[in-house]
């Protein structure tokens, strides 16, 4: 994180050889589709131990869709479109985003068409009409 690359007693920083500090090898490389799949419980198992859980379900989901969006990669839509129905108004409005980023515009239009009309949240709302 920044913090940590700006930090100037990084510079006398060694690894540690403490096993508590190894990276977990079950947190190293998951599918994004998977992590966004996490609801409450999940997400709250699969961190527990780490800094990550801190972040709470909501957030990191809502990192995650981010990611998804950046990614380019069309076959991750419909993680996007799914998480349109999520009950956190942060992860649909991010997941709003990524899903006009990965579809085409007709696509979009249809999707929005369905699902904007049905949008309580007002950021929502607004990333709908974006």
């Amino acid at each position: 994180d920044d913090c940590l690359a700006a930090c100037p007693w990084n510079k006398f920083a060694q690894t540690s050889r403490e096993a508590r500090l190894e990276m977990r090898d079950d947190l190293r490389i998951a599918p994004l589709s998977e992590l966004a799949a996490l609801d409450d419980a999940a997400f709250r198992t699969r961190f527990a131990g780490t800094p990550v859980k801190r972040t709470g379900r909501d957030r990191f989901v809502r990192n995650v869709v981010c990611a998804i969006g950046n990614s380019d990669d069309v076959s991750l839509a419909p993680v996007a479109e799914r998480l349109i129905g999520d009950s956190s108004p942060l992860v649909r409005g991010m997941a709003v985003w990524a899903a006009r980023r990965l579809l085409d515009a007709e696509a979009f239009e249809r999707l929005k068409s369905v699902q904007a009309p049905r949008e309580g949240d007002r950021s929502v709302a607004e990333e709908w009409d974006a």
